[in-house]
């Protein structure tokens, strides 16, 4: 099933915020006896080398392998299947979930696995400041949440469609560690150098700023992985360490990667259907009440689109399709609109509406590899034509910088998307990150519950279609294109037959316990 690396194929430019951590796996000193060290490598302005990243905020395969999900998703993410919960069954008016959880699965500590963790963390992470925005838009519809034993009753206020596509994304996290807590520390607490886990491994040395190591958790009750060990390093650049033969797995949609792994013949390449929008965000304000006066204007913000051809940024994606929405041209909710390039219109609006052209308008991004920055550098090309003084800023924290900071007019972003839903999921006006930027604008609110809430092709496509006129009337946001995904896997690694990878910044089932290596 080997297929040879295509110079066309796509590679790696890491998305946050959901902000999804993007990484490399690879092998370091396996045994003859089977046991296998992997290091992940992250590098996406979001993940710091001083921690464990947390799977709430920078799902990959090393969270994965540590923290456990009440249910389990297949490779299309829409199917589930028990892990933590024996059972979820749904009321027939989708308002009501009984969750029974299994019987006699431990913490790494020894601990019980209870109810209580489980309501702890979906409280938690409502609070929490850093978070996959798809948690806020389906955990806000919860009105109450009880246990009676093993059986938790979660009831919603209105429905939400993908509530257990939700659940088997959702790590549940151990409460008597981290109950101290508060929403705005617990991604960046002690906890995270030596956490509590609950699935395969459990942390083994933490080496600041180089690498962690991950090692059996002897309470995991299910059948233990063939890899015994894994490594997990913190490196900055990914073709690297696959041209000096250490990586294994790797993913990624950046050209230069793409170049260069398409020079390397130790490759597999497994195409994964992904939905990833490359976009532009504006800051406007904050619940905060920080406001940026330049950004107010909706005039203002549509001539600086108008200065800019997105058709010529996507040529520098091996693989790119333009979008006019959170909805892709192809889908049969696509409403049509456009937005027009015209550079000597867009600089004539932007003059007329009122915009300062002597101040110096920025941009801030977060992601380092050579396509970034020649996308950016061309953006900046458009925006002096248009007679503007540019500064771009390339970001060590991408979240910080890009939600709470709020140093920038622009901000160019990746999305790793769990579905469309978690396009439109951050227009809401509770979403712990972009109401920084959005101004908890509640007008949006009622059309994304009513998509969370579709059943039918008919709801679900009127529902986007108002989602799509508010945001191209508005201007928050501005998607550019759409690129794809590829997993390449080394020759090193032994995969059981019938492996279907999904998304990478997302869980789901790939049959890791009989993962091998030669």
């Amino acid at each position: 099933m080997k297929k040879k690396i295509l110079a066309a194929t796509l590679a790696l430019s890491m998305a946050i915020a959901t902000m999804g951590t993007a990484m490399s796996v690879y092998a370091a000193d396996a045994t003859e006896s089977g046991t296998l060290k992997l290091v992940l490598s992250t590098n996406d302005g979001s993940t710091t080398d001083d921690r464990v990243p947390t799977p709430w905020m920078n799902h990959n395969l090393a969270t994965s392998l540590m923290f456990r999900n009440l249910l389990i998703a297949d490779s299309s993410l829409q199917e589930t299947s028990p892990d933590l919960a024996e059972s979820v069954e749904v009321s027939d008016d989708g308002l009501t979930y009984t969750i029974t959880m299994k019987d006699g699965v431990k913490w790494s500590d020894g601990e019980d696995i209870t109810v209580d963790d489980v309501i702890w963390s979906i409280n938690m992470v409502q609070e929490a400041a850093r978070k996959n925005s798809i948690y806020s838009a389906a955990f806000g519809n919860i009105t109450d949440l009880t246990a009676d034993g093993n059986v938790i009753t979660m009831k919603l206020g209105t429905p939400y469609a993908q509530m257990k596509d939700i659940l088997a994304q959702f790590s549940i996290l151990p409460k008597h560690c981290l109950e101290k807590e508060d929403g705005e520390s617990i991604d960046s607490c002690s906890y995270w150098t030596a956490p509590v886990t609950s699935g395969y491994y459990t942390v083994g040395e933490f080496n600041t700023g180089n690498y962690f190591t991950l090692v059996p958790n002897t309470y995991y009750e299910g059948t233990a992985p063939k890899i015994q060990n894994v490594t997990v390093s913190f490196v900055s650049d990914f073709l690297t360490a696959a041209q000096s033969g250490s990586a294994d797995f790797l993913y990624g949609n950046a050209s230069d990667l793409v170049d260069g792994m398409a020079q390397l013949d130790n490759y597999t390449s497994i195409p994964v259907d992904v939905l990833f929008y490359k976009y532009f965000i504006f800051n406007m304000k904050g619940i905060d009440g920080k406001e940026n006066e330049a950004m107010q204007s909706v005039d203002v913000r549509k001539a600086l689109i108008e200065c800019i051809d997105r058709a010529t940024l996507a040529t520098l994606y091996p693989n790119a399709t333009v979008i006019n929405s959170g909805v892709p041209n192809s889908d049969e909710a696509y409403n049509g609109y456009e937005y027009a390039f015209d550079a000597e219109k867009g600089k004539a609006d932007l003059e007329a509406s009122g915009y300062d052209m002597s101040r110096p308008l920025k941009i801030c991004y977060y992601n380092n590899d050579q396509t970034s920055i020649d996308l950016i550098n061309t953006v900046v090309y458009y925006l002096e034509q248009a007679g503007l003084t540019v500064e771009a800023t390339l970001s060590n924290d991408g979240t910080t910088d890009l939600f709470t900071t709020r140093d920038y007019d622009i901000g160019f972003k990746g999305l790793s998307s769990f579905s469309m839903n978690e396009w439109y999921a951050e227009y809401m006006s509770n979403s712990a990150t972009f109401a920084n930027i959005f101004g908890g604008d509640t007008q949006f609110d009622e059309a994304v519950s009513a998509l969370s809430a579709a059943n039918t092709q008919e709801d679900r496509d009127a529902a986007l279609d108002t989602l799509q006129t508010l945001e191209q009337e508005n201007l928050y946001k501005v998607p550019l294109f759409t690129v794809g995904n590829y997993v390449y896997l080394s020759d090193s690694v032994e995969l059981p037959d019938g492996v279907e990878f999904c998304n990478p910044l997302y869980t789901c089932d790939i049959d890791y316990v009989d993962w091998n290596v030669k």
